[in-house]
């Protein structure tokens, strides 16, 4: 076996364990169904039984006695009615459990997919993440409610279908029998040929919304650059590939499902007839008997027409679930609960860093820095320089390659998950905020007092603006933040991070999509923190940072220069120094253009 169906094969061997999981997950409700299935199936194959004692017993012999015919009228009824309820029944629970199945199965992959690392996220598309957490998910209900359900009903009327047969003709049962294995090599066939259509079939859905999630998401983008056309003509050649094995997949199922048991139904009925007409001239054939046989035999291909196009469903639902089992078979990230959960003073140790996402391209290298409790130190570099990709390592997002970054003389991985969220604070360049409350964007789900949110806006000053709105803290501010400014985005940031009380905190270019006026706001909260809060601050503005205690110098991943502003501009052809110069000239050209 080659390796690719070697993994191909433990995939599904996994996918199908974690299907047929839930299927025993409540024995007690699987073993009911069950009971109500045979039940309702001898009530199904009663009726031609009795349609053939009616015919043999009083119809061929023209004799119609009062209270038997009325008994076997009312047999007829009972058990049809009581076989449609008990089906009516089965479906319920089998749609139980599949609902139950998806609500567990949805809450484990969205539970899992937050604890992945952030290196997952470098490279999965946000659409296909969707995908596999809503149409896949979705998907597998199908293996439940449409596969498991029918074929385990279509197989126990199969056997009831040929136990009553037997009990007419034995013979003519052997003949039936010959669609079985029949029908076990069409559907041999039929996965054969289809796995790998269906397969490209979900990645295909998946990659479509990909493309549309991130055409919206950039939409602002993509109609400033003209850039509509190229969108929609990779958006055309993806749809066209899906429409493409979506058709492929439906020529499969057309050829070698519901067609071929129709022709296959057909000739088994050529021979019913035909070995039923050789009982006729050897004179021991019942008009009955024949009724109910061919009764029975329109009864038993429609099982096997059902079980054959529920395999294009099963097909379907195992890839799905393919998918899925392979999301939740990535390694999450680091949260076993470390030594110590508790930070004292968030006094920061860096010694020999090195990092690389790939091991040919280092990022970071020999970095060895120490901050003290309550310092505010400063990153500033060129574009590349590794200045964001050291906040993620302080944040413990990645992992160096060599050298180590401590708080209080303890290593990141000492701290348990919970102890190093709620004691490093973060603020992103760009704001995610959520469309529900003031408050519960500060909140963030941590239950804080009402007197920690009001603090954590005052101390981000902005809480006068909050007082301003109609609805106080309770406003409700849309998706992305819309009722709120630039700046105050930024802000309401700020007053999140520092509701927590963090030791430390850090920010990643907080002014650089703010305004002057904004920048002022933030640098005035910034300055109130020092002293208070252990600070590293990347900047692109080096005027926000000319105040810290400490400025480091990164260009290309190395740290080049260190020290305060005054110290750093007293050096010939430094670095900074000819960054902060430039900033200058470039804001009084900028003056002088008002």
């Amino acid at each position: 076996m080659s390796n690719e169906k070697q993994k191909m094969h433990e995939k599904n061997s996994g996918s199908l364990r974690l299907l047929m999981s839930y299927v025993f997950a409540d024995k007690t409700l699987f073993i009911k169904t069950l009971i109500l299935v045979v039940i309702a199936t001898g009530f199904d194959v009663l009726g031609p039984m009795l349609s053939k004692v009616f015919i043999d017993d009083f119809i061929v012999p023209d004799h119609y006695p009062f209270w038997p015919i009325i008994g076997i009228i009312s047999l007829f009824i009972l058990s049809t009615l009581l076989g449609t309820y008990l089906k009516y029944q089965q479906t319920l629970r089998f749609l139980d459990m599949a609902l139950n199945a998806v609500l567990d199965i949805r809450k484990r992959v969205f539970k899992h997919v937050l604890t992945l690392p952030m290196s997952y996220f470098d490279y999965a598309r946000t659409g296909q993440l969707v995908s596999r957490i809503t149409n896949d998910t979705e998907s597998i209900k199908d293996i439940y409610v449409q596969f498991l359900s029918n074929v385990l009903a279509n197989m126990i009327l199969l056997a009831g279908i040929l136990t009553a047969m037997a009990i007419l003709d034995l013979q003519l049962m052997l003949v039936a029998l010959l669609l079985i294995p029949t029908v076990v090599a069409l559907i041999y066939l039929y996965q054969r040929f289809s796995v790998k259509v269906v397969t490209e079939s979900r990645r295909l859905r998946s990659d479509i919304n990909a493309t549309i999630n991130e055409s919206i998401s950039g939409m602002a983008v993509i109609q400033a650059t003209n850039q509509q056309q190229a969108k929609l003509s990779q958006f055309d050649q993806i749809n066209g590939h899906y429409y493409d094995t979506r058709l492929r997949t439906i020529t499969i199922s057309s050829l070698l499902l519901r067609p071929a048991i129709n022709l296959l139904s057909i000739l088994v009925l050529g021979g019913v007839v035909w070995f039923f007409g050789l009982k006729v001239v050897q004179g021991v054939a019942e008009i009955g008997v024949l009724y109910a046989y061919l009764n029975y035999l329109g009864r038993f291909s429609e099982p096997l027409i059902e079980i054959t196009q529920r395999f294009s469903l099963y097909q379907q639902a195992i890839v799905a679930g393919n998918r899925v089992y392979e999301l939740l078979q990535e390694p999450s990230a680091q949260t076993e609960k470390g030594k110590y959960s508790h930070i004292d003073s968030g006094r920061l140790t860096i010694k020999n860093l090195n990092f690389a996402y790939q091991s040919n391209h280092p990022v970071l290298q020999d970095i060895n820095v120490e901050v003290n409790s309550g310092q505010f130190f400063a990153v500033v570099g060129h574009t590349g320089s590794g200045k964001s990709t050291l906040l993620s390592l302080l944040l413990n997002f990645y992992q160096p390659q060599s050298g180590s970054i401590c708080i209080d003389d303890h290593t990141l991985d000492d701290f348990s998950h919970d102890t190093l969220r709620q004691g490093v604070g973060f603020i992103p360049q760009d704001p995610f905020i959520l469309a529900t409350t003031i408050f519960d964007n500060i909140d963030m789900g941590r239950n804080l007092s009402e007197e920690a949110v009001h603090r954590a806006a005052r101390q981000a000053h902005l809480h006068d603006v909050i007082i301003d709105m109609s609805d106080g803290y309770q406003t409700q501010l849309g998706e992305g933040g819309l009722r709120l400014s630039t700046g105050q985005r930024q802000q309401l940031i700020i007053a999140r991070a520092l509701a927590g009380s963090p030791k430390v905190l850090l920010l990643d270019e907080a002014t650089a999509n703010v305004d002057s006026e904004t920048e002022q706001v933030v640098q005035r909260a910034l300055n109130d923190l020092q002293g208070k809060v252990t600070l590293i601050v990347v900047a692109h503005r080096l005027s926000t940072i000319h105040h810290a205690d400490q400025i480091l110098v990164l260009d290309q991943g190395h740290l080049v220069e260190q020290g305060n502003h005054h110290h750093l501009m007293t050096i010939p052809k430094g670095r900074y120094r000819a960054m902060y110069e430039l900033q200058q000239q470039e804001q009084k050209v900028a003056q002088a253009a008002m």
